[in-house]
């Protein structure tokens, strides 16, 4: 939230004022005033927050899925209940603790007071998905509003699944590594020094693998800046990677190099967008309507590129499945499937099918690369803090070897 500094005439003392607002936007702050009747003259900002700062550095910000999933549940169970969405928005913004939490919920509601419908005051603030705002006009167009937002939070869940159980997929070999390098550090930190003292008169004897090792910890005891330096250049270089997008560039590019990985972001994306497409046809929109919509689905731009392919081709008269196909949209499966849908109607329910197909392949991939990755990470990091054991204790056997 920010804060405004407003001139505006006040019909009823047939003055010029000068006051202090806060809203969400400039748009925002000049509703509400032109909602209680006044003529804004000029409006600016004043001061703004520091969240306020950081969306201007940012971009605009948008929701986040989880919160864009509650609102659309709280909205559904109240539109059930008998609620107008006026009604409804009202009641959600009234529930929100503070001022700034009712913040959208606010803003929306000062626009369809405005005569905007709410798909239309949805894509005003910019905070919304593309999908939603699509869903949402297509159950204005149908007159059933709910079944709308139904279509969109099955969609929300199905992508939401899907990346959850790629995190999860994730998370135990982060946590793996992470431990074997916690090890690995105290053993380098306070065990090897330790023994630096017993080896030091062996010399040559020691060992090259067993003197690297000591030599390295040495090195961190000479320096106990090093690797908290590190520690603390690495947590920043990860904070301004995450902040700009710069790892997931990193990953993409990753991705599209390793061949494997490459068909498998493939069919991720493929389920994205064919359960997208299977949304917007279901409500109401044609196959072109929904492309266009959908444009913005995929991550890449390589993605982006293959739908406007695909539209340009079935513009040009080719049909769907050719058309899918050539923009590598679609493989031999899914086109007779697409063939199937454009003979027999329920054109969705088709898209439907493949979208699942493409889900149910990728989550299979999920789950074998799991079973794989896990062990292999626990051998690799089982070797490392094992080997360094051994390396320090190696002189001690030729120690005793020597004795005897």
């Amino acid at each position: 939230m920010a804060q405004y500094r407003v001139r505006y005439v006040d019909v009823p003392a047939n003055a010029v004022r000068e006051s202090m607002v806060v809203g969400s936007s400039v748009a925002a702050a000049r509703s509400a005033l032109e909602a209680d009747g006044r003529i804004v003259l000029e409006i600016e900002v004043a001061r703004r927050s520091l969240a306020s700062l950081l969306q201007g550095i940012r971009g605009p910000e948008r929701l986040k899925p989880r919160e864009v999933a509650l609102l659309c549940h709280e909205l559904r169970t109240l539109l059930v209940a008998g609620l107008s969405v006026v009604e409804a928005l009202e009641a959600l913004a009234q529930a929100q603790p503070g001022e700034g939490g009712a913040g959208i919920h606010g803003d929306l509601v000062d626009r369809l007071r405005q005569g905007r419908s709410l798909s239309a005051a949805m894509s005003d603030l910019g905070c919304f998905p593309a999908l939603l705002v699509a869903a949402v006009q297509a159950g204005e167009r149908t007159s059933n509003l709910v079944d709308a937002i139904d279509t969109y939070l099955r969609h929300d869940e199905l992508m939401g699944q899907l990346k959850r159980r790629v995190v999860s997929a994730a998370l135990y070999p982060a946590i793996v590594v992470s431990l074997g390098l916690l090890v690995s550090l105290f053993l380098l930190i306070v065990v090897v020094p330790r023994f630096a003292a017993l080896y030091g008169e062996l010399g040559e004897g020691a060992g090259a693998a067993t003197r690297m090792l000591l030599s390295a910890s040495l090195a961190l005891r000479a320096h106990p800046l090093l690797l908290p330096g590190l520690l603390a250049f690495a947590a920043v270089g990860i904070v301004v990677a995450t902040w700009n997008g710069w790892w997931r560039a990193a990953a993409a590019w990753i991705v599209g190099e390793v061949g494997w990985l490459r068909v498998q972001a493939l069919r991720f994306e493929r389920a994205r967008v064919f359960h997208a497409l299977a949304m917007l046809v279901q409500g109401g929109y044609t196959l072109h309507e929904a492309l266009s919509l959908s444009a913005g689905v995929p991550a890449g731009a390589e993605g982006r590129l293959r739908i406007r392919q695909a539209q340009a081709s079935i513009e040009q008269g080719a049909d769907v499945a050719t058309s899918f196909a050539a923009a590598g949209l679609a493989d031999v499966v899914a086109q007779r499937l697409l063939r199937a849908g454009d003979r027999g109607g329920e054109f969705h329910r088709v898209l439907h099918a493949i979208a699942s197909r493409y889900a149910a392949d990728f989550q299979t991939f999920i789950e074998r690369m799991t079973r794989i990755v896990e062990p292999v990470l626990l051998l690799c990091v089982a070797l490392l803090v094992g080997g360094m054991v051994v390396l320090l204790y190696m002189p001690i056997f030729d120690i005793a070897a020597a004795v005897r």
